[in-house]
């Protein structure tokens, strides 16, 4: 938890604010910030999702050091593959974090049926790790993968569920294209770092972006990207996304 706290307050910084009458979705929930959507940005119905068999709905109950008492629905369905168990203009906000990363074989489905869900002018808010940060320039150039979680993942022992590995990192451009392909303006769209502390080893990555004049911005390690529901889904099958 203590290694995502910049990312995840720089989340929460980014999601507009709801009333009570507002629904929010959290796609891939762990109960995180989950609370503080509540709480904090006074949406009126919070809900969660997560990977599983469609039709499965886990009850979650969560208390603060506090002893405040948090309790919201989790929906299981697969993201890729499933229609979302929810009406068309169901929620103000769908929050989308460090999950399409993971996807297998099509992201488009997972946008288009947040645009579905989302009413007119619903916002969806995608985080995920830069391909294109200073940290993936600087491993590439002496010789290693540019992917933030690239590696293959060991077995698990018996029962244990194994962790999931990146399976396509996005640069900020590519994440501003899925949004408008999707049928979304991107309103904001930032990349920030996941550890809120410095790193003077990328220094030399920076002198050489600026010599070659080449652009420097957009280059922290994870990319916060809110894009508006304005209309329809624009391209299903994006020709730099799918062949």
């Amino acid at each position: 938890m203590e290694a995502h706290q910049t990312r995840l307050a720089k989340t929460l910084d980014m999601i507009p604010p709801g009333k009570a009458s507002d629904r929010i979705l959290e796609m891939g929930a762990y109960l995180q910030i989950t609370p503080a959507l509540r709480s904090r940005m006074g949406y009126g119905e919070v809900r969660g999702c997560y990977h599983g068999k469609l039709g499965q709905t886990d009850h979650c109950v969560k208390t603060s050091s506090e002893g405040e008492r948090f309790a919201c629905d989790v929906d299981h369905f697969d993201a890729e593959k499933d229609v979302f168990p929810y009406a068309d203009g169901y929620f103000s906000t769908v929050l989308c974090c460090e999950l399409i990363e993971h996807l297998f074989e099509d992201p488009m489905h997972l946008t288009m049926e947040a645009n579905r869900v989302l009413k007119p002018g619903g916002h969806l808010l995608l985080t995920t790790p830069n391909v294109a940060a200073l940290r993936a320039i600087d491993a590439v150039l002496l010789g290693y993968h540019p992917g933030f979680y690239h590696a293959y993942m060991l077995p698990g022992a018996p029962g244990e569920e194994t962790g999931a590995r990146h399976n396509r990192e996005y640069t900020p451009r590519e994440i501003r294209k899925l949004l408008e392909n999707s049928g979304f303006e991107v309103v904001r769209l930032e990349t920030g770092e996941f550890r809120d502390r410095p790193h003077p080893e990328y220094g030399w990555v920076m002198h050489l972006l600026e010599r070659y004049r080449l652009e420097p911005d957009l280059r922290g390690d994870g990319i916060y990207a809110l894009g508006r529901k304005t209309g329809p889904v624009r391209e299903r099958y994006p020709g730099w996304l799918y062949a």
